[in-house]
C-alpha cells in the first residue's frame, strides 16, 4: 500500500509541475487536440492494436523454446493482462509479474513461465535500445540535447553487461557474493533455477534472434504509429526524430511511478518539443496515455472474464 502511495505521489508530483510549466500552451493544446485527423487517428490506433499480437508472438515463440505449449490466443490475453496490472504494480513494467503468475497457472510450470517473461522483456527492452541508438548515428549532428546520447548508450551500456551476465557464467561467478543474500531471503534456489533457464537460452540462437526480429517489428509498430498520431494532430514531424526519441521516452517511463504516468508526458514534451513544439508533444503524450488506457481496459476486461487467471493465495497456486 506505501508503495502505491508513493508512485501515486511521484506521478501526481509530475503532472502538477508539467501542468504548471505548460499552463500557458492549453488554449493551443486543445485546439490541436479539437482538430485532430479523426480518420488517420483511428487508423492509427487500429495499428497499434495490432503490436499486441506481434508481441503476443514472441512471447509464445519464448514459451515453445522451453517446451511449453502457449496458443497465440493466450499468450495475447496475457500481453493484456499484463498492460492492465501495469497500472497498479511499480514501473510500466509491473504487470510482468501478473503476466508471469498468470502463465504459471496455464501451464503449471512456474519456474519456466517468469523465465520466459523475463527474457520477453529483456528483448524487447533490448531492440528498444537499439532502435535509438542505430538512429543517433545518422542525426549526431541535429540534437540539440546532450543528454540524449547519455541516456542512449548509458542504457545500450547496462543491456549489453546485463547479456553477458546472462549467457557467460563466468562473469555471473564474480556475483556470487549476493547468494548468500538470497540464501537469507531463501530465494537462492529459485533464482538459481531462473538463471540456468534464462543461461540455457544461448542454445537457442534462432529464436533469440526471431524474438529480436519480432520486437523490432513491433517496436517500430508502435513509433509508426505515434508518428501517424502527430500527424494527426497537425504537427510537422520527421519520423526519424521519431525513432531516435520515441525509445528514450519510454525508457525514461520506466522509472518508478504509476504506470510511467506524469513522467512519460514529462518526457515526451521534454524530448519532442525541440522538433514538433510543445503543445504538439503535449498532446501526443495524452493520446499516448489513452492508447495504453485502451490497452488496461481490454486487459482488465479479459482478467475479469478470465477466472482461471487469478492469482489466488500461496499454497492454492497449481505446482
Amino acid at each position: 500500500m506505501k508503495g502505491t502511495l508513493l508512485r501515486l505521489t511521484i506521478s501526481l508530483a509530475f503532472i502538477g509541475l508539467l501542468i504548471y510549466l505548460m499552463r500557458d500552451t492549453f488554449p493551443d493544446i486543445l485546439t490541436v487536440l479539437r482538430n485532430i485527423n479523426r480518420p488517420l487517428c483511428a487508423l492509427s490506433v487500429a495499428i497499434f492494436l495490432s503490436t499486441v499480437f506481434i508481441l503476443a508472438k514472441r512471447l509464445q515463440l519464448i514459451f515453445a523454446a522451453e517446451d511449453v505449449r502457449l496458443p497465440l490466443l493466450e499468450s495475447s490475453n496475457l500481453t493484456f493482462v499484463g498492460y492492465f496490472f501495469n497500472n497498479f504494480l511499480p514501473t510500466a513494467v509491473g504487470g510482468d509479474i501478473v503476466k508471469a503468475m498468470c502463465a504459471a497457472r496455464l501451464t503449471g510450470e512456474r519456474v519456466k513461465s517468469v523465465t520466459s517473461v523475463l527474457l520477453d522483456r529483456l528483448f524487447g527492452l533490448f531492440t528498444f535500445i537499439i532502435i535509438p541508438s542505430v538512429s543517433f548515428l545518422f542525426m549526431t549532428d541535429k540534437i540539440r540535447s546532450r543528454w540524449v546520447p547519455v541516456i542512449i548508450y548509458s542504457f545500450l551500456a547496462v543491456s549489453m553487461l546485463c547479456f553477458v551476465f546472462l549467457f557467460n557464467r563466468r562473469v555471473a561467478r564474480r556475483f556470487r557474493f549476493l547468494e548468500k543474500i538470497l540464501t537469507r531471503l531463501k530465494l537462492a534456489e529459485q533464482i538459481r533455477r531462473i538463471y540456468d533457464g534464462m543461461h540455457n537460452f544461448k542454445n537457442h540462437k534462432g529464436v533469440v534472434a526471431e524474438a529480436m526480429f519480432l520486437s523490432l517489428v513491433g517496436q517500430s509498430v508502435s513509433i509508426f504509429v505515434l508518428y501517424c498520431l502527430a500527424l494527426a494532430l497537425g504537427a510537422k514531424a520527421n519520423i526519424v526524430y521519431f525513432y531516435l526519441l520515441v525509445p528514450i521516452v519510454h525508457l525514461v517511463s520506466m522509472l518508478p511511478s504509476l504506470n510511467g504516468l506524469g513522467i512519460r508526458e514529462g518526457a515526451y514534451t521534454f524530448f519532442l518539443k525541440p522538433y514538433i513544439g510543445a503543445h504538439y508533444a503535449f498532446a501526443l503524450g495524452i493520446l499516448w496515455l489513452g492508447l495504453l488506457l485502451l490497452l488496461s481496459l481490454i486487459g482488465g476486461l479479459i482478467y475479469m472474464v478470465r477466472h482461471d487467471y487469478h492469482i489466488r493465495l500461496k499454497g492454492t497456486a497449481p505446482a
